[in-house]
């Protein structure tokens, strides 16, 4: 008897005992991914006129005007580089952004606003042929000068062009002159980090 009382009171003590912390609580991951996805529903709901749960390529520019703000406010961004969004994000191919391509959309348009005017004057500055985007050789030479001045090889040429040339054209357009830089200073820290490894 003295045992089932023990059993008894051992219950009532974990059942009046308040939660342990951490039993309940959601992860701050778990918690910034509901927000993230609250707030791609509500964009979805205010640009998705005709009810798709989708953004047509003419919701995505309403949308992508909107969230740029190195420009005039109202200022539609041009065809190419909405075509660069929708080729970043569009997974599917469908020619519209579903929720879950829209954060990709979203980074790859504040990043290239950030940075837009600073690659418009690199493609100036290294577009040798007047083409309007940078070809392989022209590509080669903006890579040398994230460099250092120390020469590129045409592996890594051939490596940056796989890694940002979304239009797939063979050369890099300022829109991809963006993705086609990070790529290159990750190939960077890769091969800093790699020599250290042999040297130890």
């Amino acid at each position: 008897m003295a045992a089932a009382a023990a059993v008894v009171g051992a219950r009532r003590a974990r059942a009046a005992a308040p939660p342990r912390r951490g039993d309940f609580e959601i992860s701050e991951e778990r918690k910034q991914a509901a927000l993230r996805k609250k707030v791609l529903n509500d964009i979805i709901k205010k640009y998705d006129v005709n009810k798709t749960k989708k953004l047509e390529r003419d919701q995505v520019v309403l949308l992508l005007t909107d969230l740029d703000d190195s420009t005039p406010v109202g200022t539609a961004p041009a065809d190419e580089e909405v075509d660069f969004i929708m080729k970043v994000a569009d997974k599917s191919g469908d020619g519209a952004l579903e929720r879950s391509e829209l954060e990709d959309a979203i980074q790859a348009w504040k990043i290239y606003t950030e940075k837009r005017t600073e690659m418009e004057e690199k493609v100036k500055q290294f577009d040798t042929s007047g083409s309007g985007k940078l070809e392989k050789p022209e590509v080669k030479e903006y890579l040398k000068s994230l460099n250092g001045g120390k020469e590129v090889s045409d592996a890594e040429v051939e490596w940056v062009l796989a890694e940002a040339d979304y239009f797939s054209d063979g050369a890099l357009r300022s829109t991809e002159l963006v993705f086609a830089t990070a790529a290159w200073y990750a190939h960077v820290e890769e091969k800093r980090k790699s020599s250290i490894c042999t040297l130890l």
